[in-house]
């Protein structure tokens, strides 16, 4: 089945962690970003943000097996952990 994610592709899991139902969605185009744009955004290196990712600091989304962030997100997470921006 062909996905198209230039779409909003909304997707529903339980949280386990809080026993609710969350919607989740793939950024659409405008709104992705790779690792080095992360990096870039936030004045760290890529491996500061791979570890990021690989310690669920920040959330992340997979196609084709690349990470890919949302600006969105990402600035809404950074508005509430100002301990990110600081160097």
């Amino acid at each position: 089945m062909e996905t198209n994610f230039e779409t909003k592709k909304e997707e529903r899991f339980i949280d386990e962690s809080q026993g609710v139902l969350v919607n989740t969605f793939f950024p659409t185009g405008d709104d992705r970003m790779s690792q080095q744009e992360v990096a870039n955004m936030f004045d760290r290196t890529v491996q500061t943000i791979i570890n990021w990712k690989n310690k669920g600091k920040i959330p992340y989304y997979e196609i084709d097996g690349r990470p890919i962030f949302s600006r969105k997100q990402l600035i809404q997470i950074a508005l509430k952990n100002q301990h990110l921006l600081n160097p």
